[in-house]
């Protein structure tokens, strides 16, 4: 009786499996197809003016200018001012198959290079900031975190680190406006982020 039971189950099981197999196989046809079918008609779509997308626009007169006793920050302040002639658009939630459906296929290698003029950007406010902070220029570090933030950053640590200074400096009532920036923003974590920004401004 037992082994009439193991075998019946061992059976239902190997059915079971090929069922779910197949369901998969074709699961994932069908997804393969609709990315191809996507793409193909991406790669034909004509190009689109993108003259007027939502630039960056960087407040560069707001950053700090002058050289530290740093190398490393200065290094930092060096790069992003690199980028004051370039244009900056955050395009990180769309593929590159959306891009060129929106954009069209000839505006996709422009619009990579924008796109990764912002992550350039952010990361290195970010890594500026916080390197000031480190070597404590309070002053310089807000100016720069506030940049970031005008900017629009996603950078999670950026928020918390400018909530961090905020109170140091006996302002944590500008964290209300932290969060107001943040909410329209796609961060990475947001909603704790906000939560743990919310708990700061309260603890004070």
């Amino acid at each position: 009786m037992n082994t009439f039971l193991s075998i019946s189950i061992l059976l239902v099981f190997v059915v079971w499996l090929n069922y779910e197999i197949k369901k998969n196989s074709r699961l994932s046809n069908k997804t393969s197809k609709e990315f191809w079918d996507k793409e193909t008609l991406a790669n034909q779509k004509r190009a689109e003016d993108i003259s007027g997308l939502d630039y960056v626009q960087v407040p560069f007169d707001k950053l700090p200018k002058q050289d530290v006793s740093d190398a490393t920050s200065n290094s930092y302040r060096d790069t992003i001012f690199s980028l004051s002639d370039k244009k900056i658009l955050n395009l990180s939630d769309l593929t590159n198959t959306e891009l060129k459906l929106k954009y069209g296929v000839s505006n996709l290698a422009i619009l990579s290079e924008y796109d990764d003029n912002y992550t350039k950007l952010v990361s290195f406010l970010h890594k500026w900031g916080e390197r000031l902070l480190g070597q404590g220029y309070l002053g310089k570090a807000l100016a720069v975190l506030e940049v970031a933030v005008d900017c629009k950053t996603d950078v999670h640590k950026t928020y918390e680190l400018l909530a961090d200074i905020y109170i140091i400096k006996g302002t944590p009532h500008k964290i209300d406006s932290l969060i107001n920036k943040i909410s329209p923003i796609n961060v990475r974590d947001k909603e704790n982020l906000l939560l743990k920004l919310d708990k700061q401004r309260k603890s004070i």
